[in-house]
Parts: structure tokens; sequence; C-alpha cells
């Protein structure tokens, strides 16, 4: 399946958009969207490399299952002073 992940922040400028698609198998869980990401958008590794997920505007663990129609978001650091 393909699915839209939005991102934001830093992420967001290097993508220069405010969501990637990422293509997946069957019944993916978040870890699966993690390595999807990093294979797909190696210009996202930063952001990856301690990813948290939500999932339909919730946190969700990487053993999160994923539906076609699910609203997923990498959610990274944000800092400012």
């Amino acid at each position: 399946m393909d699915l839209d992940v939005l991102i934001f922040g830093s992420a967001a400028l290097v993508a220069k958009a405010d969501r990637v698609r990422v293509r997946l198998g069957d019944a993916p869980t978040l870890a699966d969207v993690g390595r999807a990401m990093a294979e797909q958008h190696p210009a996202l590794a930063f952001a990856l490399k301690s990813p948290r997920f939500a999932v339909n505007q919730a946190f969700a663990g990487a053993d999160a299952r994923i539906a076609p129609t699910d609203e997923v978001a990498l959610i990274t650091l944000v800092g400012g002073g």
C-alpha cells in the first residue's frame, strides 16, 4: 500500500513538502513506516534516528498496525528559545 506521512519542522524543510509518500507491504507497522521512509527518502535519515509517530493524532508505538485510511505523522524534535 502507499501511505502519505505528514512531516513537520526541519524534515518538511528538507523534503520541501509537508508530507512524503512511502510504499509499504501488507499489514505494516510504524516500524515498517520508519524503515520505508529511511530507504525511500534518505535525506530524512536525520529525523528517523529516534522517530516518534502519531496515528490519527495520537502517539503510537513502533508495533502499531497501520490501515490505509490512517493519518500517520512523523513527530520530530523541535527546539527554540
